[in-house]
């Protein structure tokens, strides 16, 4: 019955987001690359695995070391030349040449637009089919259950909707270049800490096999109107692969989960691609199989790939699933065409173009401005000429691009860290952006990035023009994968910092460039913090959209994709240090948590303001009658 009714769900979304695209959206078709039916490409893959001997079967469902974060070997008597799997969901990962580091996942999210979502994935597919990549690790879409969470920086915010229309539209926005997305990670991955806790003296593979992951326990409904929401989503855009995660769901690792992988994955939600591992999530070869796993990656564990010959032969697995396996493997391959013409493998091949461009646009547009006293915002390049500006968050870090703004390498934050995270070619941070726009209108600047520097803070507030000065705070908080944040506070006791500056400064404006929520009570109350910004993930084009918010070259329209509390215990939910993560709220997450409890957030989900003032008048409300569909009929599609 459930099954069912997310069937219809599910096909309820697909069609409203086919409505949108063909009324309110307006990429350019000319760019979509021609694809083929499921059918079409089924029946190719179906012909190819005909000719394959057991042994090259099994060993296509294993990974293999290469050029690329994970490989699949070619077959040379066959014309087939392998494929490639690179990440991340914000550009092309793993630290190669000539990416875009685009703005994150929760930055896109927060502009709730969903033209921009699918011009900023077309962009990013673009790029990954230059390189020459065939399978695309993205999009990530586990939901921000628990504001620590280290990745909430990739995915989409606290609503199942929200990411799931995000989801729709970045599936398709990749796949139309002929790039095969990834949705991951199968499922209920809302923390890293004891995500993969392996002994300490481990040093064989074997070893490694035996690492223990947490169990996230959740019921069905919530299973259904939560967490699989999103990918029924990106199945309902066609995605063509799905990437099962470490942890466990009820007591089973999800890669040997056949409650989750066969029955939601394959016969509910009716997915018709593969299912790859997390790297080195794969516990067991055969029985995985069974279950539903397609490619074990990276595949040096020796679980899957030529040792299920010797299973296949001893009746553990019949070849009937094997054929499945490569099938659906080499589908989505044929689906988006990748075996005629697709680009040469080149991971440093320079294939950015312009997309500086759609980069700045939705950084710029995914900002939020939180609090706006007496009109501080925007500035008036006129009268505002004094600006004294505070923070390491302002500048560049002190190590460069590489670390991906760590929290001991402070500066501005364009993503986070881990497996996500972008080496940039350039990044643009607003301290730079600031000065620019200062000699262009001969405004006087002074800044102070090293903010434990306390003598020079305190000196700052003597200077000539402090008393006429707009000052800016920049803080930050980082998190990447690999494990969870220990708080909600900024970076480098950034508090304190705009404590400091506002105990001085009648005109203290606050920028928090933060992968997720974070903590606000300790200043945001106080009477000299005027204006707030949330400037977010924003990537390489950072300081260039704060600039454009500053000074109304663009009106702000960001708002919140999580909610704001006053008391961390608020939310409800938090990291579980144990190996069980107990999913006891239920489908009261975030706004729904506080709203079933009557808890008053600071910024409540969908939260922002902007430079227009609305009101309303001579409004015409019409009381809703009985009957059958009485309410839909006064409804109009506009």
């Amino acid at each position: 019955m459930i099954g069912s009714r997310l069937f219809v769900i599910m096909m309820v979304v697909f069609f409203l987001s086919i409505f949108s695209a063909v009324v309110g959206l307006n990429w350019n078709e000319d760019s979509k690359i021609a694809s083929k039916t499921w059918e079409e490409a089924i029946s190719i893959a179906e012909i190819f695995v005909a000719q394959l001997t057991l042994e090259e079967k099994c060993n296509m469902t294993s990974g293999i070391h290469g050029p690329c974060i994970g490989n699949v070997l070619p077959i040379s008597r066959l014309n087939f030349k392998g494929l490639c799997f690179q990440d991340s969901p914000s550009g092309v990962g793993g630290k190669v040449l000539h990416s875009t580091a685009f703005a994150a996942g929760i930055q896109i999210a927060a502009t709730w637009d969903r033209n921009l979502f699918y011009r900023r994935d077309a962009a990013i597919g673009k790029e990954f089919r230059g390189k020459g990549v065939h399978f695309a690790l993205d999009p990530m879409m586990n939901i921000d259950r628990n504001a620590r969470y280290g990745r909430n920086w990739e995915g989409f915010g606290s609503d199942p909707y929200l990411a799931g229309e995000n989801l729709f539209y970045y599936v398709q926005g990749i796949q139309d270049q002929g790039v095969v997305a990834t949705a991951k990670h199968y499922i209920c991955n809302e923390q890293e800490t004891n995500r993969l806790v392996c002994p300490s003296d481990s040093q064989s593979q074997s070893d490694l096999n035996n690492c223990r992951a947490y169990s996230a326990n959740v019921d069905d409904k919530t299973m259904h109107e939560i967490y699989l929401w999103p990918f029924a989503s990106s199945v309902a855009a066609g995605v063509g692969s799905v990437m099962c995660s470490y942890n466990q769901v009820n007591g089973t690792p999800t890669c040997q989960n056949d409650k989750i992988l066969n029955k939601l994955l394959k016969e509910e939600l009716q997915f018709l691609g593969n299912v790859m591992s997390d790297w080195g999530a794969t516990k067991t070869g055969v029985q995985s199989a069974l279950a539903g796993l397609d490619v074990d990656m990276a595949g040096d564990d020796d679980l899957m790939g030529f040792n299920l010959v010797q299973a296949v032969k001893n009746r553990m697995i019949t070849e009937e699933r094997l054929d499945d396996m490569i099938i659906r493997l080499l589908t989505p391959y044929y689906l988006l065409r990748q075996d005629q013409e697709y680009p040469s493998l080149n991971l440093d091949r320079n294939v950015m173009e312009d997309h500086y461009k759609i980069n700045r646009e939705i950084a710029t547009a995914g900002i939020i401005l939180l609090k706006n006293t007496n009109n501080i915002l925007p500035f008036d390049v006129t009268n505002d000429t004094y600006y004294f500006i505070y923070g390491s968050a302002a500048g560049q870090s002190d190590e460069g691009f590489g670390s991906g703004g760590s929290a001991k390498h402070s500066g501005a934050l364009y993503q986070g860290g881990g497996s996500g995270f972008v080496q940039p070619t350039y990044a643009i941070d607003p301290l730079t952006s600031l000065l620019i726009k200062g000699r262009d209108f001969h405004f006087q600047i002074r800044y102070i990035t090293n903010q434990n520097d306390y003598v020079a803070i305190n000196n700052s507030f003597n200077a000539r023009g402090f008393a006429a000065a707009k000052c800016l705070v920049f803080i930050s908080a980082w998190s990447s994968e690999g494990f969870d944040r220990n708080d909600l506070h900024a970076l480098n006791n950034g508090d304190e910092l705009v404590q400091t500056v506002a105990s001085r400064c009648a005109n203290t404006i606050v920028i928090v460039n933060s992968v997720s929520q974070l903590n606000l009570e300790g200043w945001i109350d106080l009477p000299n913090v005027v204006g707030v910004i949330w400037s977010g993930m924003p990537g390489s084009e950072y300081g260039s959209a704060i600039v454009d918010v500053l000074f109304e070259n663009y009106n702000p329209g960001g708002k919140l994709v999580f909610t704001l509390a006053k008391k961390n215990s608020d939310y409800g939910t938090d990291i579980s240090p144990t190996y069980h993560s107990n999913y006891n709220e239920g489908v009261f997450l975030d706004y729904r948590h506080f709203d079933k409890y009557n808890i008053l957030p600071r910024y409540y989900f969908g939260y922002g303001l902007s430079y227009t003032t609305f009101s309303f008048s001579e409004l015409h409300i019409v009381k809703a009658g009985k009957g059958k569909h009485k309410v839909s009929s006064y409804y109009r599609q506009h």
